[in-house]
Order: C-alpha cells, then structure tokens, then sequence
C-alpha cells in the first residue's frame, strides 16, 4: 500500500512538472498566478531536499503555493488601497538597511577586538562598588542531600553523616563515598550556592515560611514513601539580604563583558568622528 502511494505521488509530481507552463520559453516552472506576477519552482527548489520522496515533494510544493497565492492576492489588495504616502517606504528601508550594516559591523568589530579575560580582582572590585545592586530577589542555600530507599540497611549511617556533616574535608570525601554507593539521587557540592526554590524541586519538603524553616533547620530528615531523604544545610541566605559574590559571579562576568563592549563601540566611533575631523571629510552646516 505504501508502495502504490509513494509511486501515485510520484506521477502526481511529475504531472504537476509538465502540465505547467514555464516563463519566457525557459526551464523553469511557473507554479501559480496572480494578475501579473507568478510563483516559479526555482523560488522554491532550494526548500526541497533531493531526497525527498514525490508525495512529500509534491505536498511541500503544494503547500508553498497555497501560502503565495494568498499572500500575494492581500499584498496587491493593499496596493491598489493605499494612498501613495503610505506606499513609499525607502525612507524605512534606508534606516533599516543602515541599522543592519552597524549592527553587524559592530558586532564583527567586537568579536575581533574584545578582551573577554576578566580578573578574580576586577570581579570583587565591581561587587563591593555595586553592592546594592546584589540584593537577594529570593532565598538561596548551600547544601548536600541524599535521597535514599526507605528500605535501605544504611538509613542510620546516612543519617549519622548529614546530621554531623561540617567544613571537615575527610568527612565530606566519606560522604560523597557514602552517597555514590547508596544514593538514588544526591548532590554533595555545598560550596555551591543554589536557590532554595531548587532544593524544593528535588526534595518534597512542605513550608508556609522558608525564612522560618532555614532558620531552624540544618539537618532535614524527611520521608516520603518510598524514599527517605537526608539534608544538611550548610549556610543561607534570606531574600532582600546582599547575595554572595560567589553566587553573583557569572552576572558580574556578563556586566563586565557588557561595559567593555559598549566602551569598545564608543571609542571605535570617537576615533572614526576624529579621523574624519582631521581629514575634513563632512561639514556641519
């Protein structure tokens, strides 16, 4: 069956090919018409892959026809409707051909001349001058969890581990150790900082007031069937406090970069104005 459809598409194909008429004696197909303008297969042909079976070749076709014919009969509906003032658009198509031509040269510039290298310095630096700008916009934490099955003989050593869990590197190594043995999911990086709103995601824990709950709760041992899980909360941090910088590391990574083009493209046109000062090349009437 796939077979006799795939060869009637085929000859559909071909049909819609040679039945068509083509333009100025040429090669090329003209697929539909509106008054005088006409929709040819080579506006198109770069769309089909070549090895595209007919059915869906002729479909796609079909498909691109239908959408310029409707096009094009609205777009000559709108000419022969419109006041000539509100038919002339070179003035819009010069400003946004200009906009095109700066925004890629600039962008080309900057790929070539930017200094993308940022020091540990230059990133505390703008976060002590910037500090008001870090304010918290919600909580965030430090944290190593293990999710586990309740069923699990090494429920009391996990709970032996997060409850005692601190700064301790042989601990923190033992757990980790711990975890990839008997964790169904885990996570054990507690220099990171991370939003509390992503911890929740991970662990079911339920509460009206998260300032409340961080502020009374390190170890969370929480069980939700079929799995238990093991929380050690490192440090926090409560929304409207100033953020860490480690947590505003790669946003200040991003405004440094940002200034730095923006100087880049400023001092690139004062030296271009400049240039063309010296050598009298435009006057101001």
């Amino acid at each position: 069956m796939k077979t006799t459809l795939k060869l009637f598409g085929f000859f559909l194909f071909i049909h819609l090919m040679a039945c068509n008429p083509s333009l100025n004696g040429s090669d090329d197909i003209i697929l539909a018409r509106v008054k005088d303008k006409y929709f040819k297969y080579s506006d198109i042909k770069s769309y089909i892959a070549p090895d595209t079976n007919p059915a869906d070749s002729l479909q796609t076709v079909q498909g691109f026809v239908n959408a310029w014919v409707r096009n094009e009969i609205l777009v000559q509906h709108a000419e022969n409707n419109l006041p000539d003032s509100l038919k002339d658009f070179s003035k819009q198509l010069d400003e946004y051909r200009n906009s095109l031509l700066l925004f890629h040269f600039k962008k080309l510039y900057v790929s070539q001349e930017l200094d993308t290298v940022i020091s540990e310095n230059e990133i505390e630096e703008y976060y002590q001058q910037h500090l008001t700008d870090f304010e918290l916009k919600e909580n965030i934490v430090q944290f190593s969890f293990i999710q586990m099955d309740e069923n699990s003989k090494k429920l009391d050593k996990a709970r032996s581990l997060f409850r005692n869990l601190g700064d301790s590197k042989i601990l923190k190594l033992e757990v980790e150790k711990f975890c990839l043995e008997n964790g169904i999911d885990f996570y054990t990086d507690d220099e990171k900082w991370i939003r509390f709103a992503d911890l929740l995601v991970k662990i079911p824990i339920n509460t009206y007031n998260e300032t409340v709950f961080l502020r009374n709760n390190r170890f969370i041992e929480l069980k939700d069937s079929p799995n238990v899980y093991f929380v050690y909360i490192k440090d926090y941090k409560i929304k409207e406090e100033i953020s860490p910088i480690e947590f505003q590391h790669q946003n200040i990574e991003k405004i440094i970069i940002n200034k730095r083009k923006l100087l880049l493209v400023e001092q690139m046109e004062n030296a271009l104005f400049e240039k063309a000062l010296k050598q009298k090349n435009f006057e101001i009437y």
